[in-house]
C-alpha cells in the first residue's frame, strides 16, 4: 500500500470486490464459515502491507459487510528492515479509512531471525491479540502460489500427507482458534491485477507494500520462489504449476482428512494415561497407526521428547511388537511389551525388556530405545588416529574403531541390546569370551548392560560394546586405511 497518490480505500474495496466475487473464494472457507461462524462475533485480519493480504482486506470488506465494524487487522512488524514501520503507517492509514479496527505489535530488534523464529513472534502476537478480543476466527492472504512452495518446502523435511496439505483454507487448533484463507483458489497476478484495475486511471505505482527482503535468497521460502519453482515451470512447458500443485494440495487434505477420521473413531475414548494397546490398533494399516501413536504421544504431553528418527522408531517397534524402552524425560520411559505401548512412571525400573536388532548406517544417527544415540562414520586412518589408539587415549565407552573390511564405501551393520550367551574375541585375547565375563571384569553394573548397545555384524556375531574392546578380526591394524569410528552418546 503506497501513499504515492490519493487512494479512495472504501471505493477500491467495492471494485475490488466486484471483480472477485465473493463465489471466487475458498469453498472450504465459506462452508466453514456458514456452518461455524457465530453472528456476533469478531474476525480479525492478518495484514502485512503486501499484495497479498491488501487484497484479503480489500474483500472481506466488500463480501462481508456485516463484519465491519467488528473486523480487526492485525500487522506484525518483524522490524528487520529499516523501512518496516512504515508498513504499518500505511496499513494503519488503510484501516481508518475502511473503518476497521487496527492493532500493531513490533518484535524486538536482534536476537534469532530464522523463518521459524521470525514466524513463531507473529503467531504469538496474534494469539496474545485474539484472546485479549475475545475471538477466534482469523483470517490470511496465503494465495495459490504459496501452495507450492510450502509443498517443497515440507516435503525436505520429510512431512507426511498431514504436512503437505498445508496451508490448509481452514485449520483448526487445540486452543480454539481458526486460521481462514479464503485466497487459495487465486493466483498473486489476479489478486494484483484486481486491485490495480480498481485504482484511478493514471496510477502507475503499487499500492502495496513490497517487502524488500522477499527478494533476497537468505531464507528458504525465497530460495525456492525464485530458483525452484521457475525451473520447475520451465521443464513443464504450458502446464499451469500452480493449479496442478493446488489440486494435489486438496486431494492430499481430502486423504489426510479421511485417515484422521478412521483414527479419531480408533482413538477418542482413550483418556490420557492409558496404555495404547495391541488390540486397538491390531489390523490397521500402518498410516492409521502412525497417527493413533501421534494422537496417544500428544494426549499424553511426550510428544517433544522424540525426534523423526525416534519416532519412527518407535513405531517400527510398536507395528512389529518388537519390546523395547525409550526415554520420554527425566523419570519417564515409553515401554513397548506384548501387550502394547505405555507409560512408566518414575519408580518403575531402569532395565528395559529386550531390544532390536535395529541397522547401524555409516553417516546416521541411530536414537536407541533406551534414548541413547549411536553414530557411525567412514574415516581415514593417519599417523595420529594411530598413535591415539596405541597410547590409549581414546575412551573405550564412547567410542571405537574397526577395520573396514575390503574396500566398501558403506557400511551396514546390527544393533541390539545384550543377550544371554552372546560371545566374542576380544582385540588382543586369544580367544572368544562371553560378554557377560567381560562386563563382570569390567566391573559394569547389571542394570547397564542391559542398556549398552551390542553392535554386531549381519551374522549376529558382537563386534563392540561401549566399555569393551573392538573384535579382534576387525582391528585397525597397519595395512588398516579406513576404518569405522563407532560413537555412544549414552
Amino acid at each position: 500500500m503506497s501513499k504515492a497518490f490519493k487512494i479512495n480505500w472504501k471505493k477500491i474495496a467495492a471494485s475490488v470486490g466486484g471483480k472477485i466475487s465473493i463465489g471466487r473464494l475458498h469453498p472450504r472457507v465459506l462452508a466453514w464459515i456458514e456452518k461455524h461462524a457465530k453472528e456476533n462475533e469478531p474476525w480479525a485480519a492478518a495484514v502485512s502491507g503486501g499484495s497479498d493480504s491488501a487484497a484479503l482486506l480489500l474483500l472481506l470488506w466488500a463480501h462481508f459487510p456485516q463484519k465491519r465494524k467488528s473486523l480487526t487487522v492485525l500487522h506484525f512488524d518483524h522490524a528487520t528492515r529499516p523501512e518496516s514501520a512504515a508498513d504499518a503507517e500505511e496499513v494503519k492509514a488503510v484501516a481508518k479509512q475502511l473503518g476497521v479496527i487496527f492493532i500493531s505489535g513490533r518484535r524486538a530488534p536482534g536476537g534469532n531471525v530464522s523463518e521459524a523464529a521470525l514466524r513463531e513472534s507473529r503467531w504469538n502476537f496474534f494469539r496474545e491479540q485474539l484472546k485479549a478480543n475475545k475471538a477466534r476466527i482469523i483470517f490470511f492472504g496465503h494465495q495459490r502460489d504459496d501452495i507450492a512452495e510450502t509443498m517443497l518446502m515440507r516435503l525436505a523435511r520429510g512431512s507426511g500427507v498431514s504436512g503437505l496439505c498445508a496451508p490448509r483454507p481452514v485449520r483448526e487448533f487445540p486452543d480454539g482458534v481458526v486460521a481462514l484463507r479464503p485466497l487459495l483458489d487465486l493466483s498473486k497476478k489476479e489478486l494484483r491485477s484486481a486491485i490495480m484495475r480498481s485504482v484511478m486511471a493514471g496510477a502507475e505505482k503499487a499500492v502495496w507494500r513490497e517487502d524488500a527482503s522477499n527478494e533476497r535468497d537468505q531464507y528458504l521460502r525465497n530460495r525456492i520462489r525464485h530458483r525452484v519453482i521457475p525451473s520447475w515451470q520451465e521443464a513443464i512447458g504450458a502446464r499451469d504449476l500452480d493449479a496442478g500443485v493446488a489440486r494435489s494440495r486438496t486431494m492430499i487434505e481430502d486423504d489426510s482428512d479421511a485417515l484422521e477420521n478412521i483414527t479419531f473413531t480408533l482413538m477418542h475414548d482413550l483418556l490420557s494415561g492409558e496404555p495404547l494397546t495391541l488390540t486397538r490398533i491390531s489390523g490397521q494399516p500402518r498410516a492409521i497407526v502412525r497417527r493413533a501413536l501421534w494422537w496417544w504421544l500428544l494426549q499424553n504431553k511426550v510428544d517433544k521428547n522424540l525426534n523423526a528418527q525416534a519416532f519412527d522408531t518407535l513405531l517400527d517397534a510398536l507395528v512389529n511388537s518388537q519390546p523395547g524402552r525409550w526415554s520420554a524425560g527425566p523419570g519417564r520411559w515409553l515401554l513397548v511389551d506384548a501387550n502394547g505401548l505405555s507409560l512408566s512412571t518414575p519408580h518403575e525400573p531402569a532395565t528395559p525388556a529386550n531390544w532390536g536388532p535395529l541397522i547401524l548406517k555409516s553417516g546416521v544417527l541411530l536414537v536407541l530405545p533406551t534414548g541413547a544415540k549411536l553414530s557411525a562414520r567412514i574415516v581415514k586412518v593417519d599417523p595420529k588416529l594411530r598413535q591415539n589408539l596405541k597410547s590409549s587415549k581414546i575412551d573405550p565407552f564412547r567410542t571405537s574403531f574397526l577395520a573396514i573390511p575390503g574396500k566398501s564405501s558403506a557400511v551396514v551393520l546390527r544393533v541390539r541390546s545384550w543377550q544371554p550367551g552372546d560371545r566374542y574375541r576380544p582385540l588382543g585375547a586369544p580367544g572368544r569370551r562371553k560378554l557377560q565375563d567381560l562386563f563382570m571384569d569390567k566391573k559394569i553394573p547389571l542394570k547397564e548392560r542391559h542398556r549398552l548397545p551390542v553392535v554386531c555384524r549381519e551374522d549376529d556375531e558382537p563386534l563392540w560394546v561401549p566399555g569393551l574392546p573392538p573384535a579382534h578380526a576387525w582391528r585397525v591394524g597397519a595395512a588398516t586405511r579406513t576404518a569405522l569410528e563407532l560413537t555412544y552418546h549414552s
